[in-house]
């Protein structure tokens, strides 16, 4: 038997023929976040409707930690960007930036509203061989999305309406009405 030390690809077959836990998975069929839910937890919220804008600052930045590197190898945020419809120039405009993955995701959301979601930005990066920013960051994208549901789902303000006359006793001896009788 060789020794699969130092072989990434190798060790992970290796996991998976010893039939190892969560991480020997193909990471092309692991589902973002923890996997199934537990019984009685709530379902997973469903990404595809969720925007873009659901994903928090410290995702984002390490969105760009992945991606900003120019990387022979990976796909890094041009190639995301090539995928969602940019053109040459648009792209070379977007590299001027500081942290032009950053600049891609937002302009995105502005370019497209509605088809601006975690869900078609997870498959995508799925389809550019990204499975490592899905692994590191699955969970905490499920958590954000989790976040801007709840959010969204709570009411601006209590449904109860009740008298703006304060019922305390500080207020028993102020005369409120002209007509104290």
């Amino acid at each position: 038997a060789s020794d699969s030390r130092g072989d990434p690809g190798r060790e992970r077959e290796v996991a998976q023929a010893a039939g190892g836990g969560s991480r020997a998975m193909d990471p092309a069929t692991v589902p973002v976040g923890s996997g199934s839910p537990r019984p009685g937890s709530p379902a997973p919220p469903d990404l595809e409707a969720v925007p873009l804008v659901a994903l928090n600052f410290a995702v984002r930045r390490r969105l760009g930690l992945y991606l900003n590197p120019r990387a022979p190898v990976a796909a890094d945020w041009t190639a995301l960007a090539e995928e969602l419809g940019y053109e040459y120039l648009e792209i070379r405009h977007l590299e001027a930036q500081q942290d032009p993955a950053a600049r891609l995701l937002e302009d995105w959301q502005g370019r497209c509203p509605g088809g601006a979601t975690v869900g078609r930005l997870l498959a995508l990066l799925r389809a550019l061989g990204r499975h490592d920013i899905l692994a590191d960051l699955g969970d905490r994208i499920e958590e954000d999305c989790k976040k801007y549901l709840q959010r969204k789902e709570q009411p601006l303000q209590v449904p109860a309406v009740d008298s703006s006359v304060p019922k305390t006793l500080e207020m028993s001896g102020i005369t409120t009405r002209d007509d104290p009788y």
